[in-house]
């Protein structure tokens, strides 16, 4: 019995929705746990996760679900199809998460989309691990730099996202561990090292 072509067709243009739908329940729990921990006071030694402090939440969040997000859908899909459920994806993680998506999951996504592409279309010779891990390297030492703030951490998820493609889970989550813990170094210890300087005084 022969599939009707319609209906096939409808399934593939359906198939995005469902990475939308996930990238948004991401953008959303990020939003929500965001807002809690900024009422509380909560605070672990010089780092306060209350107020602005909780802003931390999105920081790591978003280049985490973009690994993991883009990660999983490297695997079953190629070629435009990928791209279209990569957009999907991404877009619901960033309508998800409201203004927060806006102004951190927005430049992540932008950023290692431009990685991703770039690497993709680059020549066969070029594509190596240890380039990349080099290019990691760089972004994360880059991404430190006092005056990008910490928008330095969009720099990150590109390189560790093509060093995932085709690694067995146990290197995923090993890659995903040091996506975290470069994220997180960004994120409280550099602003430790280099404090904001303050105001001179009046008068």
């Amino acid at each position: 019995m022969r599939a009707d072509p319609r209906g096939i067709a409808a399934a593939r243009l359906s198939r995005p929705w469902v990475a939308f739908l996930v990238g948004g329940a991401i953008g959303i729990a990020i939003l929500l746990v965001t807002q809690v921990l900024s009422e509380t006071r909560l605070a672990f030694g010089p780092w306060a996760l209350n107020g602005n402090g909780a802003l931390a939440v999105p920081f790591l969040g978003f280049p985490l679900a973009i690994y993991a997000g883009w990660t999983v859908l490297g695997d079953d899909h190629t070629g435009r199809d990928l791209a279209v459920r990569l957009l999907a994806f991404s877009v619901g993680l960033i309508l998800g998460a409201g203004l927060l998506g806006l102004f951190f999951a927005l430049p992540v996504a932008l950023v290692t989309g431009a990685v991703y592409a770039t690497w993709v279309r680059g020549a066969s010779v070029k594509k190596s691990d240890t380039l990349l891990w080099v290019a990691f390297a760089v972004s994360v030492v880059v991404g430190a730099l006092p005056f990008l703030g910490l928008f330095g951490v969009a720099l990150l998820p590109g390189s560790v996202i093509l060093l995932a493609r085709d690694k067995p889970r146990p290197v995923r989550i090993w890659l995903g561990a040091i996506l975290v813990l470069a994220t997180a170094l960004i994120v409280f210890a550099v602003p430790l090292l280099f404090p904001a300087g303050s105001a001179p005084p009046a008068g």
